[in-house]
C-alpha cells in the first residue's frame, strides 16, 4: 500500500507532520480527518523496489490473531493501571510477527509524540479493521478504553472463528475436487491415448462416449498451452473486473445467491453487522456514524449499499427499523429486534442478541455443510466414473466380436 508524508494542523492550530499508509490520496485525507487534523500538504512517497522489498514482502502481513492478542493484552494491562506507553512497550516486545512489532512500535512512538491511541492506530489501516480506531476513540472519550478493547477482541475472535469454520467445512470438498482434477489430467495424458491407439488398430466403430473422450484427450494434448493462456487471460480479466464497483457488486450478489453457501454468507454478514453496530453504538458513537462504519465492516458490496440506504433514511429522520424492514437481505427478525431496541432504549443489547442468534445459525449451517455436500460430490464422482467406464470399456465388446470372427 502506498505511503504518504503529510503536513497538517491540529484543532489547536499546531503544525503536525508524519507518515501514513493509504490506498490513495483521498483515503489519506479521510484518515487525517478522523485523526482530527486539517491537511496542508500530502505527498506520496516513492515505493521501495528491488530484491530487498521482495524479500521483505512475506513478512509485512499481520494476522488477525495478532490484533486480537494485542487488544486483549492491552485491555488487561490498561485495566490493571499500567500506563499506556509502558503497556505498548511491553506489547512491542511480545508481538509474535516482525510486521506487527513494527506496527506496535510506530503506535508507541506516535503516542509518545503526543498523538492519541486512536489516531496512532488509524495510521495502520492494513493491520487494523476500519472500525477499530473509531471504537478506541469512543473508549478514550468515555474513559472506558479497557472494556472497549475487550469488546473489540471478542468481535474479532467471533469473525475469525466463523471464517475458520467455513474453511474447515470446505476443506473436504476442495481435496476431492483437487483429486478429481489430478485424475483427469493423468487419464487424458497417459491412459486415454493408449486406449485410442488400441481401438484404432482394430478399425471398429466407436460409441459416442468413447469418441467424446478421445476428442477431449486430443484437444487436451494438442492445445493445452492455448487453454493455459486462455485461463490466465480470463483470470486476469476477471480480477480486473472484480476490482471495479460493478464487479464487486456482481461478485457479492452471486455470493449471497449461491445455493448452500449463500445463506451461510448472508447470516455471517448480518451477524458481523449487528455486532459491530451494537458495539459502536454502545461505545457512545452517534447512530449515523455507527452505521457508516458498520457498512464498511460487512465486506459485501450488496449489503453495504442497503446499509447506506438505511443511513440516508435515518439521516432524514426515520427510525433505523423502518428502512431495515424494506431491505432485501435483512430478515424480519433483525428489523423486529431493532424496533424493540429502539422502543426500549436498548438497541445495542438487542443487536448483540441478533448477532448471537445468527452466530448459532451459522454454526448449525456449517456443521450440516459436509452432510449436504457429500451426496452432491458422490453423485458427481459417480457420473464421471460411469462416463469413463462406458467410454473405455464399451468398445471392448465390439473388439471381442471382431476377434471371435
Amino acid at each position: 500500500m502506498p505511503s504518504y508524508q503529510y503536513r497538517a494542523r491540529d484543532r489547536g492550530g499546531a503544525l503536525v507532520t508524519g507518515r501514513l499508509e493509504a490506498a490513495a490520496r483521498p483515503d489519506a485525507e479521510t484518515t487525517l480527518d478522523r485523526m482530527g487534523l486539517i491537511p496542508i500538504r500530502i505527498d506520496a512517497e516513492r515505493e521501495t523496489r528491488g530484491l530487498i522489498a521482495a524479500l521483505k514482502a512475506p513478512f509485512e502481513k499481520t494476522a488477525p490473531q495478532d490484533v486480537i492478542l494485542f487488544s486483549r493484552q492491552l485491555a488487561t494491562l490498561f485495566g490493571a493501571g499500567v500506563p499506556l506507553l509502558k503497556a505498548l512497550g511491553t506489547l512491542e516486545k511480545q508481538a509474535a510477527s516482525l510486521a506487527f512489532v513494527r506496527v506496535v512500535k510506530k503506535i508507541r512512538e506516535d503516542v509518545e509524540a503526543g498523538a492519541s491511541l486512536s489516531a496512532a492506530i488509524a495510521k495502520h489501516p492494513r493491520a487494523f479493521p476500519e472500525f477499530y480506531p473509531h471504537m478506541v476513540e469512543a473508549g478514550e472519550a468515555g474513559g472506558i478504553l479497557d472494556p472497549v478493547l475487550e469488546r473489540i477482541a471478542t468481535m474479532l475472535e467471533k469473525n475469525a472463528e466463523s471464517r475458520a469454520k467455513v474453511r474447515s467445512a470446505t476443506l473436504y470438498p476442495k481435496i476431492v475436487v483437487a483429486a478429481i482434477v489430478i485424475a483427469v489430467v493423468i487419464l487424458m495424458n497417459f491412459v486415454v491415448p493408449r486406449f485410442a491407439q488400441m481401438y484404432a488398430s482394430f478399425n471398429v466403430p466407436l460409441p459416442l462416449p468413447t469418441r467424446m473422450l478421445i476428442l477431449l484427450s486430443n484437444a487436451f494434448l494438442g492445445y493445452w498451452y492455448y487453454a493455459l493462456v486462455l485461463a490466465g487471460a480470463s483470470y486476469a480479466a476477471l480480477r480486473l473486473y472484480l476490482s471495479t464497483a460493478a464487479g464487486k457488486r456482481r461478485r457479492d450478489g452471486l455470493r449471497l445467491w449461491f445455493p448452500i453457501f449463500g445463506p451461510i454468507i448472508t447470516k455471517a454478514t448480518l451477524s458481523r453487522f449487528c455486532r459491530v453496530l451494537g458495539a459502536l453504538y454502545r461505545s457512545g458513537l452517534p447512530i449515523l456514524q455507527s452505521l457508516d462504519i458498520s457498512s464498511r465492516a460487512v465486506e459485501n458490496a450488496v449489503i453495504f449499499t442497503e446499509i447506506k440506504a438505511m443511513e440516508d433514511e435515518v439521516r432524514a429522520g426515520k427510525n433505523l427499523s423502518e428502512p431495515m424492514e424494506k431491505a432485501a437481505h435483512f430478515p424480519p427478525l433483525v428489523a423486529q429486534m431493532t424496533t424493540v431496541g429502539e422502543e426500549t432504549g436498548s438497541l445495542d443489547a438487542m443487536l448483540e442478541k441478533a448477532a448471537q442468534y445468527y452466530d448459532a445459525e451459522v454454526d448449525t449451517s456449517i456443521r450440516n455443510l459436509t452432510t449436504t455436500l457429500e451426496p452432491l460430490l458422490l453423485t458427481f464422482i459417480f457420473g464421471m466414473v460411469l462416463f469413463l467406464a462406458l467410454a473405455i470399456f464399451l468398445p471392448m465388446w465390439d473388439i471381442l466380436k471382431v476377434v471371435k470372427r
